[in-house]
């Protein structure tokens, strides 16, 4: 009995990697990473065919030619990043224990999509919810600006798109940013987070 409880309270301290994940638009692809799609993704499973996947909480609009004008969608399902053309990776911002995962879920699925200036997008929701993740524990960097998180978010892309499949760059606020997970051959270069 004690040695199940163990294996429970084991897989509830378990970290999954908190990552803004980045989709290319048809008018956008390599390059102009600061137009893409982005969404927050809880990685639950990764690498070792089991590739990226996860809960995902992003919002869209929706258009129509009524009185409803533009409207605003949350969505949150569990996604497999390998599974999309249009996936170019993404950052890891932080870690969540699996025990916090329901929480986590609440507060992003009641954090509803609310104009709050023209041209407010997808990537604005996602800076609200990095605040309320942080003011949490669960993302360790202040990332008040969309800016902030390019340079991974380009360095992710490239990568990706050349190896043709999803990787994940970690986001480190105070330095160029590193990259971990699976070893590479070469000792200059960094490490990365691989499906």
């Amino acid at each position: 009995m004690n040695r199940i409880r163990n294996l429970l309270v084991a897989n509830n301290d378990k970290l999954n990697h908190i990552v803004i994940a980045q989709y290319k638009r048809a008018e956008y692809s390599v390059g102009a990473e600061e137009n893409f799609h982005w969404a927050i993704i809880v990685l639950e499973k990764i690498g070792a065919g089991d590739g990226f996947e996860g809960p995902c909480y992003q919002v869209f609009d929706r258009h129509y030619n009524d009185e409803r004008g533009i409207q605003w969608i949350l969505f949150n399902k569990a996604v497999s990043l390998d599974r999309t053309e249009k996936t170019l990776g993404g950052i890891s911002i932080g870690t969540i224990k699996r025990k916090d995962l329901e929480e986590l879920d609440q507060i992003l699925s009641n954090h509803l999509p609310v104009v709050k200036f023209a041209g407010w997008n997808c990537r604005d929701w996602v800076m609200e919810a990095i605040g309320l993740l942080r003011a949490k524990g669960w993302i360790p960097h202040e990332i008040t600006e969309q800016a902030t998180l390019l340079p991974a978010l380009r360095e992710a892309s490239a990568i990706s798109d050349a190896r043709q499949r999803p990787i994940i760059v970690p986001f480190d606020a105070g330095t160029e940013t590193r990259r971990f997970g699976v070893s590479c051959s070469s000792a200059s270069q960094a490490q990365i987070l691989e499906s």
